[in-house]
């Protein structure tokens, strides 16, 4: 009897075991849904983000800091949409599409913007998709891509220059040539920073009832 009581616990637990790792095996995937809701964040960041960029573009110094304004603004619609999926794929789809559209004459900052958003999924899974804490950091981290447009600055300074007279016009471009001196861009990347900081304290400050009935801590 003895004997048949053991087996039977064990039985019980090789199911459940079996259960949860087809259960997680499950989660690690993207429904249908996950990408609708993916999809419509993604859009919403990008919309917001060009709002803002295109509106300071007008202003050559709300431009240069436009890192930190996005991040200030985009960070509560990027927190919802990895907390809505809570899966490998939100971040990236976000960010591809940033490449693509912020990037698309800069493939050094394209690529940079696609590693960015990979390595902001990384802190989302080293956090299982339930630390609090990883979820606003990888907010920080993807704040970073906004710092990838300007790395022509780096690459190809003149080049960058060149494009910003071609669409904005010769004194334009020479106030920014002011404001982006040799090396500045290692102070965008302090800008994008800041602006991840921002964005994760203000999305955990408005969404903080969505983090406590998540059971995210």
């Amino acid at each position: 009897m003895d004997n048949f009581n053991i087996k039977r616990k064990r039985n019980k637990k090789m199911a459940r075991k079996e259960l949860n790792n087809v259960v997680t095996n499950d989660s690690q995937k993207m429904t249908a849904k996950d990408l609708m809701y993916a999809g419509a964040f993604a859009a919403i960041y990008i919309v917001l983000m060009l709002v803002i960029v295109m509106g300071s573009g007008i202003v050559p110094v709300l431009y240069v800091i436009s890192p930190i304004t996005v991040g200030a603004v985009c960070g509560t619609v990027y927190m919802l949409s990895v907390l809505k999926v809570k899966r490998f794929g939100a971040a990236l789809i976000i960010g591809i599409l940033f490449a693509l559209i912020a990037c698309a004459t800069n493939m050094q900052g394209l690529i940079m913007a696609i590693c960015t958003s990979l390595l902001a999924e990384f802190v989302l899974f080293l956090g299982k998709y339930k630390s609090k804490k990883m979820y606003l950091l990888s907010f920080v981290v993807f704040n970073l891509n906004m710092s990838c447009p300007f790395s022509m600055l780096f690459f190809a300074r003149d080049k960058f220059f060149a494009i910003s007279e071609q669409y904005q016009g010769k004194e334009h471009t020479e106030a920014l040539m002011k404001l982006l001196p040799d090396g500045i861009y290692f102070g965008i990347i302090g800008f994008a920073v800041i602006g991840g900081i921002l964005g994760a304290f203000i999305a955990n400050k408005l969404i903080k009832k969505h983090f406590e009935k998540a059971g995210i801590v």
